[in-house]
């Protein structure tokens, strides 16, 4: 892991005790002789479980897609969207934007009164420091291959900034809905150095109080917040939030059951026991996820022969998988990267399907009729590595021999899209709606997810199509292109599409508000009814 992503520990430590709590049996009793309150309460210490430990809390310059549970809390983006990714300017530090194509550029009118949380403003400054930081190839920005397409940032007004653009950008609003869209202080940035990543300063709802190195992250309300709920209220609610890092399966849920934390996303195995327990309020989002893919380094033998990938792909079968370790509870993938919801989603789009005599044929096609062998990496998921071991399995019945290492999620990310130490990547990946996440940073040949970084004209022209754009229906023609093309190369091989569940005891309020548009956490709206 590079220097600039290595942890540190921030302040003294924090003992999370769990001696003299109540039980549950008796927190039922006392809940259920007081009135419930229907309307929502400032205060309170939410605790979250949550499996990984965030690469980096400068959401510029995290490499995993779980750093969002954390960033989430901190930021707020340029441009906010709501569950169905429509642009949201009631939430957004962008109150409003005019879209010119003549010259091509998009003009924001930003929030007044807005500081971050070292008491700096929020201004066009801002915005054009942060954007220009992510164009910066020194940065290392991971959403730097989706923006590109700003050619320059001009300072109108100190509340009005304008992103001049290279060529049209219909994903542009949507793409500021994560990442690329959020905004730092650049006094800290500056002041910090490399150290920023762990003493973030944003302008959303939290601020972070602590940091112990794969423990926790602590944060605490953000008393000069300018957001409000829907009746005016002041948000957020709570006061502060403790995200517990629990790796195993067993300890996060044995930890929600018994009260030691309150909200969790839950593990497969414990789906059907937590709904039978009527503590418990359980909230879903089909397509919260890829659970399960291969990512292919296009360019590293031996499969950078397209026949070895896709005798590889034909060999797996998600329904078996699926049964064996997801318990039945995801979504054996009908379509590439953008699954069920997604505006590119498409299950009509040929894919790569479970066929042991396909599999056969592509080897026979690149002269390994008796398989080979390589070796494949995954990380410390107590899903995926028996997923690996089952994939394992299933390519010796075609006589292909995968070898297995395993890394944490950072070193393992980093390891293969950067160090290309590896062919194939059996991972998960993070929902996101906006089709031009993927396309630009995992299929464009710059992209920070392009393992191979090989050029491919015809596969940027394509991605640049769509990400200029604007009509849904011109850009669903164009992604089901790329889609097949991607599938029919075997880049990505998406095997599952996860199901989000969320559960909480019933003090746990507004859990209907706690999945974003990406099932990420987002805490703001919830609070404590205690």
């Amino acid at each position: 892991m590079p220097s600039a992503l290595r942890p540190v520990v921030l302040g003294g430590a924090l003992l999370i005790g769990l001696g003299g709590c109540t039980g549950p049996d008796e927190e039922t009793e006392r809940r259920q002789q007081r009135p419930v309150r229907t309307e929502p309460v400032h205060g309170g210490h939410l605790r979250v479980g949550y499996a990984l430990e965030p690469t980096s809390l400068d959401a510029v310059l995290g490499r995993s897609g779980g750093d969002a549970y954390y960033w989430r809390q901190i930021y707020d983006q340029l441009v906010d969207a709501d569950r169905d990714l429509n642009p949201r300017p009631s939430t957004s530090l962008a109150t409003s934007w005019e879209i010119s194509e003549d010259p091509d550029a998009i003009t924001f009118h930003l929030r007044e009164g807005v500081v971050f949380h070292d008491g700096t403003p929020f201004d066009a400054e801002a915005v054009k420091f942060n954007v220009e930081r992510i164009l910066d190839p020194a940065t290392k920005a991971t959403p730097r291959a989706s923006m590109t397409v700003i050619d320059s940032v001009d300072v109108v007004d100190t509340h009005v900034v304008r992103f001049n653009l290279s060529r049209p950008w219909g994903a542009g609003v949507n793409m500021l809905a994560d990442r690329g869209g959020v905004m730092n202080s650049p006094a800290e940035v500056l002041r910090l150095g490399a150290d920023y990543g762990w003493q973030p300063a944003g302008t959303g709802p939290f601020r972070v109080d602590r940091v112990i190195t794969g423990t926790m992250v602590r944060l605490v309300r953000n008393e000069a917040y300018w957001g409000v709920d829907a009746e005016g209220r002041r948000l957020p609610y709570l006061d502060e939030v403790t995200i517990r890092v629990i790796r195993d399966e067993t300890v996060l849920a044995s930890a929600l059951r018994t009260g030691e934390i309150d909200v969790a996303y839950l593990p497969y195995k414990d789906v059907a026991a937590f709904r039978r327990d009527d503590r418990f309020r359980i909230e879903t989002m089909d397509g919260g996820t890829v659970a399960m893919l291969l990512a292919f380094n296009v360019g590293s033998p031996p499969l950078d022969d397209v026949n070895l990938r896709l005798a590889v792909a034909h060999a797996i079968d998600p329904v078996v998988i699926n049964k064996a370790i997801y318990f039945d509870k995801v979504l054996v993938a009908d379509s590439g990267m953008w699954p069920v919801g997604a505006m590119a989603h498409d299950p009509d789009v040929p894919r790569p399907r479970y066929d042991l005599d396909k599999a056969r044929e592509y080897l026979a096609k690149a002269g390994k009729p008796d398989g080979f062998e390589f070796t494949a990496l995954t990380w410390t998921s107590p899903v995926l590595i028996p997923t690996a071991e089952i994939i394992r399995a299933m390519l010796k019945k075609i006589g292909v021999v995968m070898n297995i290492e395993v890394f944490s999620v950072g070193v393992a990310t980093e390891n293969f899209f950067h160090g290309r130490l590896h062919p194939v990547y059996i991972t998960g990946w993070s929902r996101y709606p906006e089709p031009d996440w993927i396309a630009s940073l995992a299929f464009k040949s710059d992209g920070f997810y392009n393992a191979g970084n090989l050029p491919r004209p015809d596969v940027d022209a394509l991605v640049e199509e769509g990400a200029s754009l604007y009509a849904p229906e011109d850009r669903q023609r164009v992604y089901r292109e790329l889609n097949a093309l991607i599938l029919r190369e075997a880049w990505f091989v998406p095997f599952l599409y996860g199901v989000t569940y969320a559960a909480a005891p019933g003090k746990v309020r507004n859990l209907d508000r706690l999945m974003g548009w990406d099932g990420k956490m987002n805490l703001k709206e919830i609070w404590l009814d205690e």
